[in-house]
């Protein structure tokens, strides 16, 4: 699975993603919002599936110290190649599921923004959500990114709704894709069981797939009024389902 994911970034502009327009600017502007309430000035901080590093170089330009790893080995090519790249403290290859080469305890907040979109079991989710809460200090902060079940299906029907056989596999868990939905009261379940303390389960682009064409023919102005409202609604746990990406945010105890 390592090798198809690898291979699936290799062939994906994951570095304009959360910049491509407005409708996917923002999943990337409530997380940082998120990140900006709650980390401490000069945190040292783990992005451990940093992909091309979007969040990392941001966070290393507030000032925090960081370290930036992620599974695919393209990926990390492009967060070295990057002109900004001496801010970071370090780049690497490395796998959420074995973060042997940090100590216990050595960052104040560990970012694990894509390892749930691809492991398939509760073993290998707990391990790697485990391996985050292992390297976070007592206290520190743990993000978890995932998608949800619910908002995968509704933004990929088809115009006649004829696909919705294969969508079904989403909610049952029987997709043999690449990525991994997750429910969100699933993610909440994993988290606490690995010893940590909810602060946030938050949905970072809500109902995308409804009106992502309305936000990209928006005005700059009436955009920064829907992000208002979107800030406002974001934390409610009847919008989660809707969100297509989700955001858990907790503590380590």
């Amino acid at each position: 699975m390592s090798d198809q994911i690898s291979r699936y970034y290799e062939n994906y502009d994951e570095d304009g993603r959360l910049v491509r327009d407005k409708a996917h600017l923002t999943e990337y502007l409530t997380t940082i919002r998120y990140f900006d309430r709650l980390f401490e000035p000069n945190s040292r901080i783990l992005d451990a599936c940093a992909g091309t590093g979007r969040y990392a170089f941001y966070l290393a330009d507030k000032g925090h110290i960081v370290t930036a790893c992620d599974l695919a080995e393209h990926n990390v090519k492009l967060i070295k190649a990057n002109t900004n790249a001496e801010k970071l403290e370090d780049a690497a290859v490395c796998n959420a599921l074995d973060l042997s080469r940090f100590g216990d305890n050595s960052f104040d907040a560990v970012l694990c923004m894509g390892a749930m979109y691809h492991l398939r079991t509760n073993e290998l989710r707990y391990r790697a959500v485990s391996e985050c809460a292992r390297v976070c200090k007592p206290g520190g902060v743990i993000a978890l990114a995932y998608i949800t079940k619910n908002g995968a299906v509704l933004a990929n029907i088809n115009a006649d709704a004829g696909n919705m056989d294969a969508l079904v596999k989403i909610l049952d868990d029987t997709d043999e894709g690449i990525f991994f939905c997750t429910a969100p009261c699933e993610i909440e379940d994993m988290a606490v069981s690995c010893g940590l303390e909810k602060l946030y389960n938050i949905t970072t682009d809500g109902p995308i797939y409804a009106v992502g064409s309305k936000l990209n023919n928006a005005s700059e102005e009436n955009f920064q009024k829907y992000m208002l409202y979107h800030y406002r609604v974001c934390e409610d746990p009847g919008m989660l389902g809707a969100g297509l990406h989700g955001l858990w945010i907790g503590r380590k105890s």
